[in-house]
């Protein structure tokens, strides 16, 4: 069996499972029973919901851009904007804990001059800001889950670790790269993948696709603050859509208990299951079952109001993907046509780059 047939059936037994959980979960919790907990579901609170999660994509864009302005590259607003919606919706339907869209929006960049590997820097960037402040959000739900409500030992013990691991991780990053040590290049030596000699050779790709990625978090302390800042609106936004879904549910509750929801949804995502099935209503149901801060089946209804805004960037993402063509295509021909030379420009202070490709010819051309 091949690597690609093993990525066929690694994906194929991934959604029966959460196909199977979800099954489950909808004989216990019947589809008439679920729509009943919607006892508040307003035309103006959909739009309402609707509005902040549009808002909340543009502020994600709006990282996005914020990044690559300061690597030195300006690309349109809209066309990045759409390069999100495109990215998020690929991630969303792959069992890949929200990562899957993540080299699609790198090759994208190929479309504005940028190589691959400079596009996917600018995407570890952007992404490892969104990690950042999402687990400090996280955490902070766990802690209120904690305090608040009796948990059995293991679960506290298990979230503990988690928890302490999780910042852990986080520290040891930000502490080596805003002192401008590699993390990437130090992982692949710390395991010894530069010891094997098949992946030996990719040790200086690695370094160069890192440089970018230093440079930002050392010397664009400005971008940086400004790109956290967003972050953090962003969440704060993703809180008040899940408070707006509770409201829906005719449940009111204090800004910890959304953290908690926050938390529960962003633990059914680390699940390597596609859109989270199955996970999303498991955990939600659980949460209200340990929180009592509604029925059981609300968590269903919560999951589900969840999953159907998700769904909608989907379709946004499946209607842009026939502007832009085959997503298979554009990483294929991203990955092969890299840049040869790259020249820095500096003209009244500021950099200017340009980028030198040479195509060379297939074996069937040469003479």
């Amino acid at each position: 069996m091949n690597l690609k047939d093993k990525r066929l059936l690694s994906i194929l037994v991934s959604v029966v499972f959460g196909l199977v959980l979800l099954v489950i979960i909808l004989f216990k919790y019947p589809f008439k029973e679920v729509i009943s907990t919607f006892t508040n579901l307003t035309p103006l609170l959909v739009l309402i919901y609707l509005v902040v999660s549009g808002f909340i994509m543009l502020f994600l864009s709006l990282r996005w851009k914020i990044v690559l302005d300061a690597l030195g590259y300006k690309i349109p607003f809209y066309k990045l904007f759409g390069y999100r919606v495109v990215g998020y919706g690929v991630s969303y339907i792959t069992p890949s804990a929200k990562i899957g869209g993540e080299p699609l929006r790198a090759a994208l960049l190929k479309r504005q001059g940028l190589s691959f590997r400079e596009g996917l820097s600018s995407v570890i960037v952007d992404k490892t800001l969104e990690l950042s402040y999402s687990v400090l959000f996280f955490i902070f739900g766990l802690l209120v889950l904690v305090v608040d409500y009796a948990l059995s030992g293991r679960t506290l013990f298990a979230l503990i670790i988690f928890s302490v691991i999780t910042l852990f991780l986080l520290w040891k990053f930000y502490s080596r790269i805003l002192r401008g040590k590699s993390v990437f290049t130090h992982l692949f030596r710390f395991f010894g993948l530069h010891k094997l000699k098949f992946l030996s050779k990719y040790q200086d790709l690695i370094f160069k696709f890192e440089k970018p990625i230093i440079n930002f978090y050392q010397t664009k302390r400005k971008e940086f603050f400004i790109a956290s800042a967003v972050s953090i609106i962003s969440l704060i936004l993703s809180l008040v859509e899940y408070k707006l879904i509770l409201l829906m549910l005719g449940i009111d509750v204090s800004v910890g208990v959304v953290f908690m929801v926050f938390s529960m949804i962003g633990i059914a995502f680390l699940i390597p299951l596609p859109m989270a099935l199955g996970s999303l209503e498991a955990f939600q149901i659980s949460l209200f079952s340990i929180t009592k801060i509604g029925p059981a089946v609300a968590g269903v209804g919560l999951a589900m109001i969840t999953r159907s805004r998700d769904l909608f960037w989907v379709f946004i993402a499946l209607m842009l993907s026939l502007y832009l063509g085959s997503f298979k295509n554009i990483i294929q021909k991203a990955y092969r046509d890299k840049p040869v030379l790259g020249i820095s420009i500096v003209r009244n202070g500021k950099r200017h780059r340009l980028d030198v490709k040479i195509h060379r010819t297939s074996s069937k051309n040469r003479k």
